[in-house]
């Protein structure tokens, strides 16, 4: 690994990968690639991570679903002060959590990157990604639709209905009955109700990550090399200008005069290793025994999308086609509370629950829009130790009050005739503000770990050019610099957020 690169970009997941594709587009660009995880292609994948029904819920321990060469198995997350850390799988390897999450291909609301706009983050408004949006995505039920795209590397597709569970067609019937309007393209802006649910696989059912759909393409690039088995400790400086990265095992790699580092380890992993290279609150390096260079809140403010169920035991005689997804349909609402946005709040049907890792069914109930934040936090400097994360789910009174009118609209949808007619006995479901905190759950969908903002702004790690603050050469481009979470599952967002951060780049 020469020492003349023009960017090194640490972590060859979700973002990682799209970086490595766009970047080393310009043929004189000298572009290193470093994944802590394995270096493979896309199509080699193991079959258990093809399938698009993963059964890899959150109070499982790691299985042959959770093999260390495509899961970081040592995270561990605190979803409420009082209980105790579960396991927080993240993918690890090429395509990072992408080829290892649930496939939702959600979108953010357009008024996601309006607030994160006004919030400081200038040039992040939805007329500058809907660009990105459209060019990550080949749309293979809207192809045509101005706001999407027909030719980018993830297809997004939709479930027909013939292919839905005996859940999904009640959860239709039932929001119809009970006035849920029907949208049937969930992307779209400004729809809401009821929505097909979308999915970032083939016709045919096969995932696509960030890499096959990025990187498996530009594989020959002379001008990009990628290395796997690669961990980053920590980031070289020379004053306070950034000149490469340490690994694990001691290698530097460094890049060429006015080159740039850019972390893309993902929400967990990229403020470990700015904490380890002296950047991040001073308490906390004092505490760790690191040198401060900049003293900025790295670790703070971080958020997650909060989940609770109401589960039923299904009949027997049920419809539930084999290898089906957990989710086909979903309900979004808004709840007009103060400080909320369009579309706060979601729900969505469970065929088979995964979460638990059992056999009922039911409903989730999701935080489309979360207000709690948390932290993140490394028990000490060597890099081989996990970072931790406390989320405090619901610790904002906002949050709780939704969640609480959100179980309650799901019990009313599980009391509608169209689901007597599919489950027995009484739901499962949480009656009390004890039983709803020992259940709530994350979506794993960490992000916010080193804040874009202003440069004023005191909460931000980043600037709207992902450098960070106090230094150069040096950015972050992943979930970790969102700031705040957005109303959708994270993936379509991180995937968005990488594009219009090579248009920057560029």
């Amino acid at each position: 690994m020469n020492q003349d690169w023009d960017v090194i970009i640490v972590g060859g997941g979700t973002a990682g990968a799209v970086l490595a594709n766009r970047l080393s587009a310009d043929s004189g660009r000298r572009v290193l690639l470093l994944e802590a995880g394995l270096d493979y292609r896309g199509e080699e994948i193991p079959e258990f991570l093809r399938n698009r029904t993963l059964r890899t819920g959150l109070t499982m321990s790691p299985s042959h679903e959770m093999e260390p060469d495509y899961y970081w198995t040592d995270v561990v997350a605190r979803r409420r002060p009082e209980r105790e850390p579960m396991l927080y799988p993240r993918g690890k390897g090429l395509g990072g959590s992408s080829s290892v999450n649930g496939l939702i291909a959600a979108r953010p609301e357009p008024g996601d990157w309006t607030r994160w706009e006004a919030s400081g983050a200038e040039g992040w408004g939805y007329d500058r990604m809907l660009p990105a949006l459209n060019r990550l995505e080949s749309d293979l039920d809207y192809p045509d639709a101005p706001h999407h795209g027909a030719s980018g590397p993830i297809p997004i597709h939709r479930e027909p209905r013939e292919g839905w569970g005996d859940v999904d067609v009640a959860l239709d019937s039932a929001g119809a009955a009970l006035g849920y309007a029907w949208h049937d393209d969930y992307n779209a802006p400004g729809t809401t109700g009821r929505s097909r649910y979308p999915a970032n696989h083939t016709r045919e059912f096969r995932r696509v990550s960030t890499n096959h759909g990025y990187l498996d393409p530009v594989r020959d690039r002379e001008n990009l090399v990628i290395r796997g088995g690669a961990q980053v400790d920590r980031v070289i400086f020379e004053g306070s200008v950034a000149r490469g990265v340490v690994l694990v095992d001691g290698t530097e790699v460094r890049v060429a005069p006015g080159g740039e580092v850019v972390l893309s380890a993902g929400a967990v992993h990229s403020p470990a290793i700015l904490l380890r290279s002296g950047i991040g609150p001073a308490a906390e390096l004092a505490r760790l025994g690191v040198p401060v260079r900049a003293d900025l809140p790295v670790g703070l403010g971080a958020q997650d999308h909060a989940i609770a169920f109401v589960q039923f035991q299904p009949r027997i005689e049920r419809t539930l086609p084999e290898g089906m997804r957990p989710t086909h349909v979903a309900i979004r609402y808004s709840t007009e509370l103060p400080g909320t946005s369009r579309n706060d709040m979601v729900i969505l049907a469970t065929n088979h629950n995964y979460w638990f890792g059992n056999d009922t069914a039911g409903l989730a109930v999701q935080l489309n829009q979360s207000f709690s934040r948390g932290t993140l936090w490394l028990p000490d400097a060597d890099p081989r130790t996990a970072p931790r994360i406390e989320h405090r789910l619901l610790s904002d009174p906002t949050d709780y009050v939704r969640m609480l009118d959100g179980v309650a609209r799901a019990e009313d949808l599980l009391n509608r005739p169209e689901f007597l007619e599919i489950r027995e006995g009484d739901l499962r479901i949480p009656r009390s503000r004890l039983e709803l905190l020992a259940q709530v759950k994350d979506v794993m969908h960490l992000c916010s770990t080193a804040r874009m903002g202003a440069e004023r702004d005191e909460a931000a790690v980043v600037d709207p050019q992902c450098r960070v603050k106090s230094v150069s050469g040096l950015r972050v481009v992943d979930a970790s610099i969102f700031p705040d979470v957005v109303s959708a599952n994270i993936n379509i967002a991180v995937i968005a957020v990488a594009e219009r951060a090579a248009e920057l780049l560029n």
